[in-house]
């Protein structure tokens, strides 16, 4: 099941304004489906594993 910009937006726990940022800089792995934005959440898992950043 894919995600949506309201789900994805919590996820992250960022608003749904700068997922649309996001999104328009092609920043974040997206899909668009009969007109409408959705996330696969192995995409989103790996770029929040990407993005992390370790204490080493």
């Amino acid at each position: 099941m894919l995600l949506t910009i309201k789900e994805v937006s919590n996820i992250l726990k960022i608003s749904e304004s700068t997922l649309y940022r996001w999104v328009h800089k092609k920043e974040i792995p997206f899909v668009k489906l009969g007109g409408k934005l959705r996330f696969s959440p192995d995409a989103i898992q790996e770029y929040i594993k990407i993005n992390s950043v370790s204490n080493l």
